[in-house]
């Protein structure tokens, strides 16, 4: 870990993003740190972003509205979001991570193999960011699409999500309590057009046409090679469909 040579915590989005704003200065913006924590080389100053307001939940009109602060463990005990989606939440890390992490650190960090990002995408989430010009939001796959350049010295702020339709989740891992090495999350939504993501096949957790998951081309590692991975891909993309019809 680097050495941080200061720490702010501020009270306004304006003066967040001021701060971000300095020439010269390497600032990191601190949600709940687990990822900070691990990643700090190369880091000068931090922003903490604590005390801004951004832990706020709200439903509405059948959108769940969630401040980027909001921790993890929030949503995987929030009775009005769907199971699959609390479900991902809880399989995000362990329970002293989950009180410390936030939603929007999980999306900035984009993990390859998050669940809950992958629930996130079929239950279409929408992403603000408020930079000095102004505010934009953007579907979350466009966001992760576009990776670091998303933020583009603004904050995100907020996370909106859909609460209705039928979703699913197949995962296949080392063990039960290990991150998957394939997953598979899908939705029908109340229109019946079937929403199909996975992780563990690229990047970041993508949003995948169920007929174009034979044609994937997942990278390798230790746990798993692309070839046995786009395996994995389909037979649990094939689960998933299965519980959805």
């Amino acid at each position: 870990m680097g050495v941080i040579r200061a720490y702010y915590r501020p009270t306004s989005l304006t003066e967040a993003l001021q701060l971000l704003a300095r020439p010269g200065i390497t600032t990191a913006v601190l949600a709940g740190g687990t990822y900070l924590n691990a990643h700090a080389e190369g880091v000068d100053e931090v922003v903490d972003l604590q005390a801004l307001g951004l832990d706020n939940v709200a439903l509405a009109d059948g959108y769940l509205h969630m401040g980027a602060m909001t921790r993890v463990q929030t949503l995987v005990e929030l009775d009005a979001a769907p199971p699959v989606l609390r479900q991902a939440a809880h399989r995000e890390g362990p329970n002293t991570f989950r009180h410390q992490g936030t939603v929007g650190g999980a999306i900035v960090c984009a993990d390859p193999e998050s669940e809950l990002l992958a629930a996130l995408l079929v239950f279409e989430a929408e992403v603000t960011v408020q930079t000095p010009a102004g505010s934009r939001t953007l579907p979350l796959e466009a966001f992760l699409a576009e990776g670091p350049a998303a933020l583009s010295g603004g904050i995100l702020t907020g996370v909106k999500v859909a609460t209705t339709g039928l979703a699913a989740a197949e995962r296949v891992a080392r063990t039960p309590a290990d991150t998957p090495i394939v997953a598979a999350v899908g939705r029908k939504t109340p229109e019946g057009h079937i929403r199909l993501a996975l992780c563990g096949v690229a990047k970041t957790p993508v949003l995948v046409a169920p007929e174009q998951v034979t044609a994937l081309e997942p990278p390798g590692d230790f746990r798993g090679s692309p070839e046995y991975r786009r395996e994995m891909a389909v037979l649990l993309t094939r689960r998933v469909l299965a519980r959805l019809s």
